[in-house]
């Protein structure tokens, strides 16, 4: 165990002795059991299915102007998957985190045992100043299916989970001067043996009549990099606009845009609102050979995004994402149903279906069905 890991959790275990001692500290803890079952193929073109499970336990403290959170999981993968190469040396590489938090626990040829600290940060806040230190998500973004200008925690739509968001190893301060008024200042450090680079950035946001504005800018590794957040309302309908702009030795300046609008309509055949989203996405680094932890990579310039939900019932709700590459012929769709099945627990069935060819947005990918259960405790 090398010497990081026994600082992170000597230092865990500190915190959580010294708070359960003091009177007033309030402690929730609280879970989640995720089992993803899904079937693609390998790099083989040979059919698979596989099977995630993952616990994930949560602690939240409180004590004053102290506040803290744990989320620790333990990921079991296992199924004709792990087999791949492909696949068996990404699960060898370490996270693309500062702190190395996660272990195998056990390896086979079909089987795959991990855990790995997901959250862990500890916010102090007095007056209009937070100051948070840890693992955390710096949630930076408006658009509804890309994101720019997050350049800390930027996960591709087309991910298996998009929503399980990798978090970064940073401090974080923000000072709220206004009622929506804040400036926010986030530096994380640099690891390369997990290709982990340093970054600085500062955000500065506000209000103004039915727009939300932010400004950013900030280096990250050798690249210097502004940003521009702008969300509102126009009529009954969200806007979104993000635009980054960024230039570092190697590849010289590029841009990325996205803008969208969202909007819930109804019909009288749609009684309970069919939702609605557009946004078109521009990738100016589309093709570069360097692909990077911290921003969106991509093969086309131009693409083009939707979004349709609708809850068929108050436990049964479907979805629709699709988004075609403009540049070239290629499209990639994922269609799916979720049933609250319980109070606590969703089940989710869905697919991704991929189609283009040569140098498109989505040949690389294969098609693949999929059944997601998650329970919440």
């Amino acid at each position: 165990m090398n010497r990081k890991k026994i600082i992170a959790r000597l230092f865990i275990a500190w915190l959580f002795s010294a708070l359960l001692a003091e009177p007033g500290f309030a402690l929730e803890l609280s879970g989640q059991y995720t089992n993803l079952l899904f079937e693609t193929r390998d790099s083989l073109k040979q059919d698979r299915t596989t099977d995630l499970n993952r616990l994930r336990l949560e602690a939240d403290g409180d004590y004053g102007h102290v506040r803290f959170h744990l989320a620790y999981d333990h990921e079991l993968l296992w199924g004709g998957l792990v087999a791949d190469p492909v696949l068996a040396a990404v699960l060898r590489q370490p996270d693309p985190t500062w702190l190395d938090t996660s272990a195998t626990i056990s390896r086979r040829t079909h089987f795959n045992w991990r855990h790995d600290l997901y959250r862990g940060w500890v916010e102090y806040a007095a007056g209009q100043v937070r100051v948070k230190l840890g693992r955390q998500r710096i949630a930076w973004g408006s658009g509804r299916i890309w994101n720019p200008t997050d350049r800390f925690n930027p996960v591709q739509p087309t991910a298996l989970e998009p929503n399980e968001k990798l978090g970064v190893d940073a401090g974080r301060i923000e000072w709220n001067y206004a009622g929506n008024g804040s400036l926010i200042a986030v530096a994380a450090p640099a690891r390369p043996s997990s290709r982990t680079s340093r970054k600085l950035a500062f955000r500065w946001q506000d209000t103004f009549g039915e727009f939300d504005l932010a400004l950013m800018a900030g280096r990250i590794n050798n690249e210097n990099m502004f940003g521009v957040d702008i969300t509102g309302n126009m009529g009954d309908a969200g806007v979104q606009l993000e635009w980054m702009q960024a230039r570092n030795p190697l590849e010289g300046g590029y841009g990325q845009l996205s803008a969208g609008i969202d909007y819930t309509w109804y019909p009288s055949w749609f009684p309970n609102g069919l939702y609605m989203a557009l946004e078109y996405f521009y990738n100016g680094a589309a093709g570069s050979p360097r692909f990077k932890q911290d921003r969106l990579n991509g093969r086309s310039n131009h693409l083009l995004g939707s979004m349709l939900g609708y809850d068929l019932t108050p436990l049964w709700r479907i979805d629709l994402l699709l988004i075609a590459d403009l540049q070239q012929s290629g499209w990639f769709i994922t269609p799916s149903i979720t049933w609250s099945a319980d109070e606590n627990v969703d089940i989710r069935f869905f697919a991704q279906l991929p189609q283009g060819s040569g140098t498109t947005e989505f040949s690389v990918f294969e098609p693949l069905y999929a059944v997601r259960a998650d329970w919440y405790f």
